[in-house]
């Protein structure tokens, strides 16, 4: 007679949103230097990222190409990351749209609303009672600096980052004791495709000095691991972050409005 094995438990991994270019990417390269098996999910791109944090690693790397901006794409990524075991999610996938809100289209507003606020809403309502129920997980949510204050030209991503941050903050106090922590990372203008992808670059925050995507990670998932409540990494972020505290909101307003308008030509 053979005795019944306990099944081989499944090795954690991690998904991470967004994670194709960016911070995303390098949280994503963070997690495997680490021993986390990650899950790869972006629009696009994936198959590349896979391929650049598959070398010279020892974590299983995996992708799925979807638009998280549609709840079939969220639904899959829950999918994939039930399939996989995955106890570490990474909501980071964010897009802006910057200009006068009058003469962007509605349709650019609302899918930085679907991608960036009601996709992190629709996964973690699907992830978050298997994480209670196993008693253990870890979300991160990537805010952004941008929370911290009204954003002219650059108005509904800074006001999904706040939603982000406080949707964070909320459900993290609602959790605990189960187990499951959430982290919040407001990252200052950092080395990413983000700011050419939102025609940014002629800005002042586009010219601006910008943190490395490594550190960002790296702080970020020091945080997320330690099951800290929320980071602000590097100098600038968390000058930005004091700057909030101490000015009244309608210089908070024309202070940081400056940051998206444009910049002197170089």
């Amino acid at each position: 007679m053979t005795e019944d094995k306990e099944p081989a438990e499944l090795p954690e991994a991690a998904l991470v949103t967004g994670a194709s270019s960016g911070i995303g990417f390098a949280m994503a390269h963070e997690l495997a230097r680490r021993g986390h098996d990650v899950i790869v999910v972006a629009e696009r791109g994936v198959d590349e990222a896979v391929r650049g944090l598959s070398e010279h690693m020892d974590a299983r790397v995996t992708g799925l190409e979807v638009d998280l901006a549609t709840p079939s794409g969220v639904e899959e990524a829950v999918a994939r990351a039930r399939d996989l075991g995955a106890r570490t999610f990474v909501l980071n996938a964010g897009i802006g749209v910057h200009g006068p809100f009058l003469h962007t289209t509605l349709q650019d507003e609302l899918r930085v609303v679907d991608l960036n606020v009601r996709s992190v809403v629709h996964l973690a309502h699907l992830v978050v009672p298997d994480l209670v129920r196993t008693g253990t997980g870890r979300i991160l949510v990537t805010s952004s600096i941008a929370a911290t204050m009204p954003a002219p030209l650059f108005a509904t991503y800074a006001a999904s980052k706040a939603f982000l941050r406080s949707f964070a903050w909320s459900l993290r106090d609602e959790l605990a004791g189960t187990g499951v922590t959430v982290t919040t990372v407001l990252p200052a203008a950092t080395r990413t495709p983000f700011f050419r992808a939102a025609e940014m670059e002629r800005t002042h925050i586009g010219r601006a000095p910008k943190a490395s995507p490594r550190m960002v990670a790296r702080r970020a998932v020091d945080a997320l691991l330690d099951g800290r409540a929320e980071i602000a990494p590097g100098l600038q972020a968390k000058a930005m972050v004091a700057t909030a505290w101490l000015l009244p909101q309608p210089a908070r307003s024309a202070f940081h409005g400056w940051f998206y308008a444009p910049g002197a030509r170089r």
